[in-house]
């Protein structure tokens, strides 16, 4: 039986890969019970989960032959999203929440060659709005919304 390369199964390797990493690598924290939830009670629930997307993709994609054919990987939209979420970690302690949450919208949308900037700059003032109401308002969680 020959396996094509297809994106499902790679994307179902993928998953399954990190699935297996995170339960090997997260077995060594207690897991608790349902009741009284360990810190590694979580992290196996999700990572299982992913790993089972990923037998699930994999299964498909060799049965059916599903997903479409591999193609050369686009590497601006790979590294705008790095590095918007690398300068919201390492903006979030130096200049506040609401700082870090512009600087990653902004630069995860730069991830798309054709944007309109008015838009851009709605979306990552509503985007930052919105998660700061919930986080910090509604969850009551305790950030730095700035440096001041």
């Amino acid at each position: 039986m020959k396996v094509r390369l297809t994106t499902d199964f790679l994307t179902g390797l993928l998953f399954l890969a990190f699935g297996l990493f995170v339960i090997i690598y997260g077995s060594r924290y207690p897991l608790g019970t349902a009741a009284r939830m360990g810190p590694g009670y979580y992290p196996l629930l999700a990572s299982s989960g992913l790993a089972l997307l990923g037998v699930i993709l994999i299964g498909r994609s060799v049965v059916t032959g599903g997903g479409g054919e591999v193609s050369a990987i686009n590497l601006r939209p790979l590294l705008m999203i790095l590095l918007g979420t690398l300068a919201f970690g390492l903006l979030v302690e130096r200049l506040g929440f609401l700082a870090a949450g512009l600087a990653l919208v902004l630069l995860t949308r730069f991830a798309e060659r054709d944007i309109r900037l008015a838009e851009t700059v709605a979306l990552a003032l509503g985007l930052t709005a919105f998660t700061t109401a919930i986080f910090w308002y509604a969850l009551g969680m305790p950030l730095r919304l700035m440096i001041w």
